[in-house]
């Protein structure tokens, strides 16, 4: 059954919304600290406490839900991406030597950006939303490719080793219990499956860099998320901040193929 590209645009804008939505609730850390201390000057006395969280977080969810539902979609995506600097640079001044600390937001932040970015250029609007769209995929593209390269440039083709893929999962496997114990504990044991995991992540953040052509998203798109679930269940990293941005993404390319 072809679905129509209205409702694949609705789906693919509701799937970034989420994507964006858990990139704000990973700044739920910056409660941790007392204000912001290495902030420069009179900002470290910002507070930082449950009340500020709660007004912040109604008008992310607001603008995020105005957006979502297009409506005046380039305001409420210009005050999402301040809202989000905001919130990456908070956290950026709380843990200033955690290099991870800003990580969630990465792509579904700068996906946004180049989608908001894109669309200032004018023209009729469907050159706008298709130029929107092709920018935000280039983020996915680089994104995935920056997180690949990083993985080889820390410690070479040696990271898709059997050896270390599988002490990754036996340490997931060793703070859970149940049927996710058992399946992960048999996942390490297997060196075959581990090299394959190991190898399989790689091919696919790294040929992520084709993202920039449309035909190949729909393929790109069925292997990020199915690696984004198997590492989750496997590895017990959850970036579905990532894997929802590139699925909405994918969905909305689709849609403005079909247009």
């Amino acid at each position: 059954m072809r679905v129509a590209p209205d409702r694949l645009a609705r789906a693919g804008r509701v799937a970034v919304a989420l994507g964006l939505a858990m990139a704000w609730l990973s700044f739920g850390r910056v409660l941790d600290v007392d204000g912001v201390p290495f902030a420069p000057g009179p900002l470290a006395a910002l507070p930082m406490n449950p009340l500020v969280a709660s007004v912040a977080s109604f008008v992310f969810a607001s603008t995020l839900s105005a957006w979502a539902s297009q409506r005046r979609e380039d305001l409420t995506a210009a005050l999402l991406v301040v809202l989000l600097a905001a919130g990456t640079q908070v956290q950026a001044w709380q843990w200033p030597g955690d290099e991870g600390a800003n990580g969630a937001t990465m792509l579904p932040g700068a996906a946004l950006t180049a989608w908001w970015v894109a669309r200032r250029f004018g023209g009729p609007a469907a050159v706008r939303d298709r130029r929107a769209v092709d920018a935000a995929c280039g983020m996915v593209a680089g994104g995935y490719f920056v997180a690949a390269a990083s993985k080889v440039a820390g410690s070479g083709l040696a990271w898709a080793s059997a050896g270390n893929i599988g002490l990754q999962i036996a340490a997931q496997a060793a703070i859970v219990g149940g049927p996710l114990h058992t399946l992960r504990a048999a996942a390490a044991e297997s060196p075959v499956f581990c090299g394959l995991l190991g190898v399989a992540t790689l091919v696919i953040e790294g040929g992520a860099v084709a993202y920039v052509w449309p035909p190949a998203r729909p393929w790109l798109t069925v292997a990020i998320v199915g690696m984004h679930l198997g590492i989750g269940l496997l590895m017990g990293l959850h970036h579905y901040d990532w894997m929802f941005t590139t699925l909405g993404l994918g969905l909305a390319s689709a849609a403005e193929d079909r247009r």
